[in-house]
């Protein structure tokens, strides 16, 4: 069994302006399976709502806002402070901190800069990231939400018809067949919403399957193909030596540049029968994590979710590993 500090899980919050971020945070609140929760808002302008919004939903609750600025693009460590701060006022131990990002935040940049937060990292553990969709404006949701995503939530369904709610879900499906779909609407389970990450925050023991998610591929595409559409990459190979590989993840993501947005894998380590979990968002590489002997099977999985520019990267790193198969998806 694997051995959990008692850190509170960390979750991000992304979705697009309106999308009902505020709203979903305020209806989880309310739960009972919710209490000891902080929530960190981050508003991209000088004055915040959605603070204010949230207190009469869970007055226990603490809160804190980042205002004027997204949190991926500010200098600074103003997150970890933010939760140093509310860590330390918590009258008890914090099991979970929620994160809802700016409007213009993209998914993938927020937890760049939380994986690039050693300080953050070492306070907390990286759970879910939640992408929330409007179904009123399904069109306004950013692609890259979707590929990045461990969970979405479509809001607003009460506010079309059946028929329309049910081709939303589809259409997410077709983009990403991976992800776990919830209805905002129906109050999401929060043992569902959460506990996306490497470590199942109940047992403390690893699910790797079920962080990697590696079965069927992600395509996530706008109106076209184009260098703006992102695909997914299923990279199954041997056991690999870590310092060639780690060797190997640097260089493609030198040449990918900022056309990758996130990797995980799951690894055989030639030098030791446990594998070794990774996982980089961007171009932030965290910690591998050594899990048990029983978490590998020989394989090695690594999945790269990147947008289509950095095809060439990703299928040069395949080659390299002498990948037994590459799974591609072609539009």
């Amino acid at each position: 069994m694997a051995v959990v500090r008692q850190r509170p899980a960390l979750s991000v919050v992304g979705g697009g302006l309106g999308a009902g971020k505020t709203s979903l945070i305020a209806r989880l609140l309310e739960q009972p399976g919710m209490g000891r929760t902080g929530v960190v808002v981050n508003e991209f302008g000088e004055f915040g709502v959605d603070d204010l919004m949230l207190g009469p939903s869970a007055p226990d609750a603490q809160l804190a806002l980042l205002r004027n600025g997204c949190i991926c693009c500010r200098p600074g460590n103003d997150l970890s402070e933010a939760v140093r701060k509310m860590i330390a006022a918590a009258p008890e131990p914090l099991v979970r901190i929620l994160v809802e990002t700016s409007g213009v935040a993209e998914l993938s940049a927020v937890l760049a800069k939380i994986g690039a937060d050693h300080v953050l990292r070492g306070m907390v553990r990286l759970d879910a990231a939640i992408a929330v969709v409007d179904a009123t404006a399904p069109d306004e949701t950013r692609a890259e939400h979707i590929a990045c995503a461990d969970r979405i939530v479509v809001t607003k369904t009460d506010l079309v018809v059946p028929i329309a709610a049910a081709a939303i879900r589809r259409r997410i499906a077709a983009m990403n067949p991976t992800v776990p779909i919830l209805d905002g609407q129906a109050q999401p389970d929060p043992d569902v919403l959460f506990n996306a990450g490497l470590i199942d925050g109940r047992s403390g023991e690893v699910q790797a399957d079920a962080w990697l998610r590696a079965q069927g591929s992600v395509h996530v595409h706008h109106h076209g193909e184009d260098a703006d559409s992102i695909r997914s990459w299923l990279i199954e190979t041997g056991p690999q030596d870590w310092t060639q590989l780690s060797q190997h993840i640097a260089r493609m993501s030198r040449a990918a540049g900022p056309a990758l947005l996130r990797l995980k894998g799951i690894v055989a380590d030639r030098d030791d029968a446990r594998p070794l979990a990774l996982q980089m968002v961007r171009d932030q590489i965290y910690r591998p994590v050594r899990l048990t002997r029983e978490a590998g099977d020989g394989r090695s999985r690594i999945v790269v979710i990147a947008r289509a520019t950095a095809a060439p990267a990703v299928e040069a790193l395949a080659t390299r590993l002498s990948a037994a198969e590459v799974a591609i998806e072609v539009p």
